[in-house]
This record gives structure tokens, C-alpha cells and sequence, in this order.
């Protein structure tokens, strides 16, 4: 691409974009301009890029854009993203689990084991773009805030329903208040469909004769998400009762993936290759 001159109050502009974005925003404003069949980028082509990058980057956080931007590939380069929900953060009701400490214990296996650098070695490209880079997501209930199910790894905080028949009333509170329609309740005790349960606590809170008890929380934990051209929804594979199974799980798959992954193949793709084979990851 030919060198190009800005105009002050462009590159003045520029000099407000957060510094960790300025590259990328001053590539693509260039290669507009390119395309405009111009050297110069004045104000005007500048608020025109703009324009169009905060339609795409809309609703996007700070962390995410920072994510997104292409690096070298070189040793120290970040692979792996963990998103958690923000429930911390909003005081959310409906959280079933400590996502902190899923998290904590995540992080300390991804830098025991040396996990990011193993997957960029995998990389051959001079660069490490986004859709190269393993996504973790943590969800502390079933609402999925953080989107596990488009994610690598998915782990999502979850409860199991148990009902009694002594109290009930057959109210049908318990069913009116389900997301998921698992309960039906027709002058009779609550007939319960666990395939469709989601697990969340709405019918527990609903009843008030008592006639609902909770397990204690565990997660679930999904593989197999991804958007691109193919994208796939990561389905539940096991369950988690605690975060020392969780790293059970996750040493099992990523082992799999790096001895058995074709070459730059992303885990997801790996993952749904081999799906077809019943080749479900469970404890040690």
C-alpha cells in the first residue's frame, strides 16, 4: 500500500482512537482511501471510516475490539480468551455459581500447562487473527449471558429440581414460571421433562409450599462453538461438579485436540469432526 499523508485534524482524530486500536483503524482508513483512488485522508474520509467501524464494533467491549486485532506470532502471544458473564458486576439474581472461581481455576491451568503457547505453535502464519484464538466462555446460570454455546469451551452453572408430592397444591406455579417448559401441571403433582430442564432456580423460587428442593450447583460444559462460514452451536458433553473435574475434562480435550488436529484445524472444527464417534470427554 502507497504511503499516505493526513491532514492535521485527521491525524488528530486518530490520536484519540484508544492506542491498542490506532493500527488497525489507520490500515482501514487507508485502504478506503486507496480504494478512493487518493493519497491524501482528510477529516471527512476519516468520520466516514468511523462511521462504519462503529457499526460494526457496535456493542462490543474495550476487550473484545483489543481480542479482535491481528498479533505476531511469536512466543508470549496471547491464545486463549476467557469471557465470563458480568453477574458480579450487575448483582444478577439468577447466578448459580462462582464464576470467579471457575475462572481462577481455568487460568492457573492454562498457565501451568503452557496452554497458549502450545496452540499458537499450531499457528504457521506470520499473524494470529482472531478466529485462531481458543474462546473459554463461563456463564454462571442458563440465561448464558457470556454466549458459551458459540464458544470452544462453554461451562455453565446449573441446578437439578427435585419435587415433592406431600405439600403440592397443583397451583401450577412452578410451570407458569418455567422458561423452558418442562413442568405441566394439570390437577396433579408437576410432571417434569428433565431432557428439557435448563436448570436454572425459577420454579424452586415460584413454589411456596415447599415442594421443590435444589441439588447443589455444578456446570455443564458444552464444546464445539463457533460463528465463520460454518458456524455450530456447542452441545453439552458432560458435567462438572466442581472446578478440579472441570480441569479433568479440559486436560483430556486439549491433549486430544493437540496430538490429533489437523494441522491449523480450529478445536471447535476438531471437536465436530469427531463428534460423529461418540468421542465424549469425560473425568479422569
Amino acid at each position: 500500500m502507497p504511503d499516505f499523508n493526513w491532514e492535521h485534524e485527521a491525524e488528530r482524530e486518530l490520536k484519540r482512537v484508544p492506542f491498542f486500536l490506532r493500527p488497525m483503524v489507520r490500515r482501514k482508513v487507508e485502504e478506503m482511501v486507496s480504494k478512493k483512488q487518493k493519497r491524501v485522508v482528510s477529516l471527512a474520509d476519516f468520520k466516514e471510516a468511523e462511521s462504519r467501524f462503529r457499526q460494526v464494533s457496535s456493542g462490543k467491549s474495550e476487550a473484545e475490539l483489543k481480542n479482535m486485532i491481528p498479533v505476531e506470532n511469536r512466543p508470549g502471544a496471547q491464545m486463549v480468551i476467557i469471557e465470563v458473564c458480568q453477574n458480579k458486576l450487575t448483582s444478577c439474581p439468577n447466578v448459580l455459581i462462582d464464576t470467579d472461581e471457575w475462572k481462577n481455576a481455568v487460568e492457573s491451568w492454562i498457565h501451568r500447562n503452557e496452554i497458549s503457547e502450545k496452540l499458537r505453535k499450531r499457528i504457521r502464519g506470520e499473524k494470529i487473527y482472531f478466529h485462531n484464538k481458543f474462546k473459554i466462555s463461563i456463564s454462571g446460570c442458563p440465561n448464558s449471558c457470556s454466549r458459551p454455546q458459540i464458544s470452544d469451551i462453554g461451562i455453565v452453572g446449573t441446578v437439578q429440581p427435585y419435587f415433592s408430592q406431600s405439600n403440592c397444591s397443583h397451583c401450577g406455579a412452578c410451570a407458569r414460571v418455567c422458561p423452558d417448559f418442562a413442568l405441566t401441571v394439570e390437577e396433579s403433582p408437576p410432571v417434569f421433562n428433565a431432557q428439557a430442564c435448563q436448570g436454572c432456580k425459577k420454579c424452586f423460587e415460584a413454589c411456596k409450599n415447599g415442594c421443590i428442593t435444589l441439588s447443589l450447583p455444578c456446570c455443564r460444559i458444552l464444546m464445539g462453538g463457533k460463528l465463520g462460514r460454518h458456524p455450530h452451536l456447542a452441545e453439552i458433553v458432560t458435567v462438572a461438579r466442581k472446578p478440579e473435574e472441570l480441569i479433568s475434562i479440559l486436560d483430556s480435550a486439549i491433549e486430544d485436540y493437540l496430538i490429533n488436529g489437523s494441522e491449523e484445524e480450529r478445536f471447535a472444527d476438531f471437536w465436530i469432526r469427531n463428534f460423529s464417534k461418540n468421542r465424549i470427554y469425560q473425568n479422569k
